[in-house]
């Protein structure tokens, strides 16, 4: 008797089984309603019986999530709940509902509801390993690591940035992203009609490549404690990132900036700059005279120039540096908080590039946070190269930077101001990083008064 006609596995629509993953959901890193009482609904069910599992769409609260599980008779890497004498268990740490999923990506069989989308066959499953740590998705490891898959575990309905952008740079053959093997789409009802959303994602794994993140926090901290370490090329990072946006550019086409776009720009500025001061009210004291300057001087912006696709949430973590050297960027997903349609909305270049140069800041900021007691101007020296660096980089593809665009500025200004309220809810001790950057932003430098003249 196979193990889906066992008499002791519940249906996995039961309710007994929507409960389960209900209570078991708030322990995952990736569930974002932690905290709150929220009740939970089956919204839709994909059967992959040969897995003996399911892929299924639950409702909690506002947010629709993916949960793709299993039955076994052992509870395996991440079980979820015993039930009747069989486990439940989260089947994207199970090699055979992942081997059972990654087929109907590639094409290889057919399920009502889902459409596989493949543009290189992924290897089979074999071995998998989940990565952890992962806050919004969980990404698995496969093929005997030649892919790594990517379950967005929070859905919505239309294209994910992920899919659409790491496809289009795939086709255009751009040599800085892992290119997108296959994809998944699912089809749920929403009222009186239906909506089809991205499910998984599917890309080159880069074995043996290197953190561009951990690459640049340890040579600052080397740089702070005096010692001698490889220097990470971030002019080549500037050049990596400028092509990529020129491929972007030709594959998914560009757009003058209207009247309505820079309006729209500047009043989403203002309300981020607004909240930013109610939420972060404290420790922004005494900054009130230069911010109320600096919202002023976001109705001085008349055109954000060129809008295209960008990555829109940019930083070293975003980055490997490859086996031959070369940059790598990752996922393009966008901002994960952010509505999916606004995702993928045209944007400046420059967002991208502000997201670059507050990384660099972070990196020696993390630096200093494991050295307290070391210079704080070697630090500043530290992140002022690594910009400058980049920026060249970035110019010799792209065009130069002009450092006082106000574009660039209400942009820094924007993402250090968010950054601000992060860390006075999650990291108060990280709060002076972003805190000194929004006070160099706003504050006016000190006037020099001239030596008086020797006759």
């Amino acid at each position: 008797m196979s193990a889906t006609t066992l008499p002791d596995a519940p249906s996995f629509d039961a309710p007994a089984v929507v409960d389960a993953i209900a209570a078991w959901m708030p322990t995952t890193r990736w569930y974002p309603s932690k905290g709150q009482q929220l009740d939970v609904s089956l919204e839709q069910r994909y059967d992959l019986p040969e897995a003996d599992a399911a892929i299924l769409l639950l409702r909690a609260g506002e947010t629709l999530l993916q949960v793709p599980v299993a039955w076994r008779d052992e509870p395996g890497a991440s079980p979820i709940a015993q039930l009747t004498g069989r486990w439940l268990v989260d089947a994207c740490a199970d090699r055979r509902a992942v081997q059972a999923i990654l087929d109907v990506a590639a094409g290889a069989r057919e399920v009502d509801g889902l459409a596989g989308d493949a543009t290189s066959a992924p290897a089979p499953a074999g071995g998998i390993r989940v990565i952890a740590g992962e806050q919004s998705n969980t990404s698995i490891i496969g093929g005997a690591g030649t892919w790594i898959a990517k379950v967005f575990r929070v859905v919505s309905p239309g294209d994910n940035p992920d899919v659409v952008v790491t496809g289009a740079l795939t086709r255009a053959g751009c040599r800085r992203v892992p290119h997108l093997l296959a994809s998944l789409a699912g089809t749920w009802p929403a009222g009186d009609a239906f909506v089809t959303g991205h499910l998984l994602a599917v890309s080159q794994f880069v074995a043996g490549a290197d953190d561009a993140w951990e690459l640049f926090r340890q040579h600052a901290l080397a740089t702070l404690r005096g010692e001698q370490r490889d220097l990470p090329d971030a002019r080549a990072l500037g050049a990596a990132v400028a092509t990529v946006h020129h491929d972007l550019a030709d594959a998914l086409g560009t757009a003058a900036a209207t009247e309505s776009d820079t309006l729209r720009f500047v009043t989403g500025l203002e309300q981020r700059l607004a909240w930013a001061r109610e939420q972060a009210a404290e420790a922004l004291a005494g900054l009130d005279e230069g911010l109320d300057a600096a919202a002023a001087r976001l109705r001085e912006i008349t055109s954000i120039g060129e809008l295209q696709q960008i990555h829109g949430d940019l930083h070293l973590g975003q980055v490997l540096r490859g086996a031959d050297g070369g940059w790598l960027l990752l996922d393009f997903e966008g901002e994960p908080l952010r509505p999916m349609h606004e995702r993928s909305v045209r944007e400046p270049t420059l967002r991208d590039v502000v997201g670059m140069l507050r990384s660099f800041d972070y990196a020696a900021g993390s630096a200093l946070q494991e050295l307290p007691d070391a210079d704080c101007a070697s630090a500043g020296d530290w992140v002022f190269q690594r910009q400058s660096e980049f920026l060249a980089g970035y110019a010799e593809e792209a065009g130069p930077v002009d450092p006082d665009d106000p574009v660039l500025r209400a942009l820094l200004l924007d993402k250090a101001l968010y950054e601000v309220v992060y860390e006075v809810r999650n990291r108060p001790t990280w709060l002076p990083v972003p805190l000194e950057a929004v006070r160099a932003l706003v504050t006016p430098p000190p006037l020099v008064t001239p030596p008086p003249m020797v006759e």
